[in-house]
């Protein structure tokens, strides 16, 4: 197994290497720099030489399209929470939803010939939980490359090459290399542990299920709200281990939610949303 990783430098993208690595599977980290990843003491880790490191501009294919051709899978972590200038390159259309699909027809091109099973292609989304502290505009652009991403993947059902995954991470943290999202991520830990408690005849707000296949539709921020306080965070070592085995699973495709994540990787024995009605 070979995949090729956007950002794979970056706080994501380096513990699905990491974790890709560990499996024994070749990885290729394509960003702006080329650079290895360090940690924030500028450490490099044994692991990152295992990793080949490249440079590559996401809007120009020309600087890593004969390179996706030996690519068994593609992971794209680029994203933006907050956005400095709308008109500029650094926009969230810009880099929450076209980076992405530029990246998605740059890979299914890639794809000659017969193959046994579709390819992965696997964008690193988020779950809405940061509104209304962020614009809405961060979440509807991850929801709308969601959405042309299943769409075009799906466009002929019968010969489909590449196979979409979905991941929606909470809360992302790791006490050394983020030390600043170990606070927060206990809090919502807290908050999340308590709300699960209560049973569900009693939740006074919606439930934030995600269905497998992605929809468009931005929820009212409050859904947004009570999400923060019901989804626990979720340590990123856990969602490169997620993405990994997302990858190595034939039958998984579509949204990849924090429960479904945790069920996955054997964090829950049923998914907490609906463990009052039985296992899944």
């Amino acid at each position: 197994m070979k995949i090729g990783i956007f950002g794979g430098n970056g706080f994501v993208g380096s513990a699905i290497a990491r974790k890709a690595v560990a499996r024994g599977w070749n990885v290729v980290s394509f960003s702006r720099s080329g650079t290895p990843f360090a940690t924030p003491a500028g450490h490099t880790p044994a692991w990152a030489e295992e990793v080949e490191w490249k440079r590559a501009s996401v809007f120009d294919p020309r600087t890593y399209e004969a390179d996706l051709a030996s690519c068994d899978a593609l992971v794209s972590t680029l994203g933006i929470l907050l956005e400095t200038d709308y008109k500029t390159d650094r926009s969230y259309e810009r880099i929450n939803r076209d980076s992405a699909l530029t990246l998605y027809d740059t890979f299914h091109a890639s794809r000659s010939g017969a193959r046994a099973e579709a390819s992965p292609f696997v964008y690193i989304s988020a779950e809405d939980i940061f509104r209304p502290f962020v614009p809405q505009r961060y979440i509807s652009t991850k929801r709308a490359a969601e959405a042309e991403i299943w769409k075009r993947s799906n466009a002929d059902p019968s010969r489909r090459s590449i196979r979409p995954i979905l991941m929606r991470p909470s809360l992302m943290y790791h006490p050394h290399l983020a030390p600043s999202s170990t606070l927060p991520a206990t809090l919502l830990e807290a908050t999340s542990t308590l709300h699960n408690l209560v049973p569900k005849s009693l939740h006074m707000l919606p439930s934030t299920h995600a269905d497998r296949v992605p929809s468009e539709t931005v929820p009212p921020a409050y859904q947004s709200l009570a999400a923060l306080m019901s989804v626990p965070p979720i340590h990123v070592d856990a969602v490169g281990a997620a993405a990994c085995q997302a990858i190595d699973s034939p039958s998984v495709d579509g949204v990849v939610d924090v429960a479904r994540m945790r069920l996955m990787l054997g964090f829950d024995r049923t998914d907490s949303r609906t463990a009052s009605e039985g296992p899944l």
